[in-house]
């Protein structure tokens, strides 16, 4: 796989050095879609409580599982994910990586998923019987 979840921080440890600098901090998160399958929400981070004006904002989405979970706290997730995003943007990804630890757990666990589904395949030589393969690589893995 091409990244190592070692390089990536949790949305709590960019919010505690974000508090550490600033104290006085706020945070507003809005859930700007909520459709059947998915939820998008935008948070706000303001250095202090007074400040008028967002020092920086970030976006996510979450979709909802049937298990997991994704099946109970999907909108959760996504502010959660949304959180650690601005704080990306405000500098508080110090490893240097935008994604959060969490989010990239996520891809890595439906990269794993991904190889050991199989998929129904007619053997040539007999069309009634079928034989299982490994799925293929999707094309941004491959190239990874």
């Amino acid at each position: 796989m091409g990244f190592n979840l070692e390089d990536y921080e949790t949305v709590e440890e960019r919010l505690e050095k974000f508090h550490k600098d600033f104290p006085d901090f706020r945070i507003e998160t809005q859930l700007v879609a909520s459709m059947p399958s998915r939820f998008i929400v935008q948070a706000w981070i303001y250095r202090t409580y007074a400040d008028q004006v967002p020092f920086s904002s970030g976006l996510a989405f979450e979709d909802i599982a049937e298990r997991g979970v994704n099946a109970t706290s999907a909108l959760e997730n996504a502010e959660t994910s949304a959180i650690g995003r601005a704080l990306a943007t405000a500098g508080y990804a110090t490893k240097g990586k935008r994604a959060s630890r969490t989010e990239m757990a996520k891809v890595q666990n439906k990269f794993e998923k991904r190889i050991t589904e199989k998929i129904a395949v007619e053997k040539p030589s007999d069309p009634w019987t079928i034989e299982n393969k490994d799925m293929p690589l999707p094309v941004s893995d491959a190239v990874a």
